[in-house]
C-alpha cells in the first residue's frame, strides 16, 4: 500500500510539473496578446486572419522586443482580467482607459480617441438623441464602455424602462437589429457597420440639448501591473507610430479592408 501511495504521489507531482511547463507558463520568445476580433478597424477577420490597427501596433511591439506575436481571440469582457492574472502579456482591443480598469492593469499612453454612436434602422426617425432611448431595447457589446454607460443611465432613471440586449461584438448586435431598437458602440466601428449595410444609419450619441451624452474616450493597451519593461516598449513604439502618422494611416488602411469584407 505504501508503494502504491508513493507511486501515486510521484505521478501527481509529475503531472503538476508538466502542467506548469505546458499549461501555465508563457513562452519567453513570444508576445501573447488577447483581443476580440469583432471591432473593426482595430481588430477584425480578413482573409481568415485577425488584422487591424491594434494588431499592427502589437506586431511592431513584438519586433521591438525581438519576439513572435501570438494573437488570441477572446470575449472582450475577459481581457483585462486575463492580463491581470498573467494569462496574456497584453490586451489590445480598442480598450478605453478607465479608472476601474486601471485598478486591474497598467495602461499605455493613449493612441486613439473615440465617442459613443447610435446605430438604428435607416427608416427610424423616432430615435435621434439619448433621451429617445428611454424605454427602448439597446444592443451592446458585453463589458464595453457603451455597456457601462447605458447601464448607469438605466440605474439612475435617465433611461428608465430601457433594456440592454448583450452581444459578443457590435457587428453581431447590428446584424440582429430586429431584436432591439438601437445599438450603441464606438464611432469608427459604427461608421464601418453602416457603410456595409444600407438598411442602417449611425450618428453621435447626444442629449436633447445637443451636448455629448458621454465624454471623449481614449484607447490604451493594457499589461499586467508592474510589467514596466513591456509597458515601456509599448509606449516607445506608440510614440514613434503616432509621431510619424503611421497609426492614422493604419486607421485608413484597415477601415478600407473592413469595408471590403463587410466587417
Amino acid at each position: 500500500m505504501k508503494k502504491i501511495l508513493s507511486l501515486i504521489l510521484v505521478a501527481t507531482m509529475l503531472l503538476s510539473v508538466l502542467c506548469f511547463a505546458s499549461c501555465g507558463k508563457k513562452d519567453d520568445n513570444t508576445l501573447l496578446v488577447y483581443t476580440e476580433a469583432g471591432f473593426a478597424p482595430y481588430e477584425f477577420i480578413y482573409n481568415n486572419e485577425i488584422v487591424g490597427v491594434d494588431i499592427a501596433i502589437m506586431q511592431a511591439v513584438a519586433e521591438e522586443l525581438g519576439k513572435e506575436l501570438v494573437i488570441t481571440d477572446v470575449a472582450f469582457d475577459t481581457i483585462c482580467t486575463s492580463v491581470q492574472n498573467g494569462k496574456a502579456d497584453a490586451g489590445a482591443a480598442g480598450i478605453t482607459i478607465r479608472p476601474d480598469r486601471a485598478e486591474q492593469v497598467d495602461f499605455s499612453i493613449p493612441y486613439s480617441s473615440t465617442e459613443q454612436y447610435i446605430i438604428v434602422p435607416a427608416s427610424n426617425e423616432a430615435i435621434k438623441t439619448l433621451e429617445d432611448l428611454k424605454g427602448k431595447k439597446v444592443g451592446i457589446q458585453n463589458g464595453t464602455t457603451s455597456d457601462m454607460l447605458i447601464a448607469d443611465l438605466i440605474a439612475d432613471g435617465t433611461l428608465a424602462g430601457s433594456e440592454i440586449i448583450p452581444y459578443t461584438s457590435p457587428a453581431v448586435a447590428a446584424a440582429s437589429m430586429n431584436k432591439q431598437d438601437a445599438v450603441v458602440t464606438d464611432k469608427l466601428t459604427a461608421q464601418l457597420i453602416v457603410a456595409n449595410d444600407s438598411t442602417l444609419k449611425a450618428f453621435s450619441l447626444v442629449k436633447a440639448d445637443g451636448t455629448p451624452a458621454a465624454e471623449v474616450e481614449e484607447y490604451g493597451i493594457c499589461v499586467q501591473k508592474g510589467n514596466k519593461e513591456l509597458l515601456d516598449a509599448i509606449n516607445k513604439v506608440l510614440e514613434k507610430l503616432m509621431a510619424d502618422g503611421t497609426i492614422d494611416k493604419w486607421v485608413e488602411e484597415y477601415s478600407a479592408k473592413a469595408k471590403e469584407v463587410g466587417a
